[in-house]
């Protein structure tokens, strides 16, 4: 049977160990008028400022998973909650709501037929970034298939595949699985 044809970046499923998925945020700054667009389930980095943008470059260090933003709408003035970023938002208050643990672990799509039980215990990088959903705010990002490898370089780790009956024909592209952040900055002890 093939998959569903239907990307949702980063869904967060559960924790190392198996242990219960409190889907546990934080909450970050996303800078006055930061220009990049951030969609539910986008992968994070922490800039040089404290604040966050969009992670959208294989290897690159992450502080989490992008789970919506909070700020004051500078037209109307009234609290907005929001499940992505629409991108030159101008206001001093926008946080960011983001899947920040080191040891949640995470459903992803993969953009090719290279899944599978072969994968598991390798590194991965996130495919070529395109912009989610203005409609619904959902992430479009999939997990490169053909970047797997030992490199220690690479953005996720594969932990185990997908038991979703609807997206587990791994000979077929768009097949799921379950990764945690390699590359996370805070198990890293450099500094931004």
């Amino acid at each position: 049977m093939a998959n569903i044809n239907s990307v949702f970046g980063f869904r967060s499923v559960k924790k190392v160990g198996a242990g219960y998925n409190a889907s546990a945020q934080n909450e970050y700054v996303i800078a006055n008028g930061e220009s990049s667009a951030i969609y539910q389930g986008d992968p994070v980095v922490l800039n040089a400022n404290g604040s966050i943008s969009v992670g959208s470059s294989a290897g690159v260090e992450l502080i989490g998973i992008f789970n919506g933003c909070f700020y004051t709408d500078p037209t109307t003035q009234k609290p907005t909650y929001s499940n992505f970023y629409p991108g030159g938002i101008a206001a001093d208050d926008i946080v960011a709501n983001v899947i920040d643990d080191p040891n949640a672990l995470f459903e992803v799509k993969i953009d090719d037929t290279n899944g599978g039980q072969a994968q598991v215990g390798s590194n991965a990088n996130i495919a070529t970034y395109s912009a989610g959903s203005s409609r619904d705010g959902v992430s479009n990002v999939a997990l490169d298939g053909t970047s797997f490898a030992t490199s220690s370089a690479a953005n996720f780790r594969v932990v185990s595949l997908s038991t979703d009956p609807d997206n587990n024909d791994y000979s077929s592209a768009n097949a799921s699985i379950i990764v945690k952040i390699n590359k996370h900055s805070l198990t890293d002890t450099t500094g931004v």
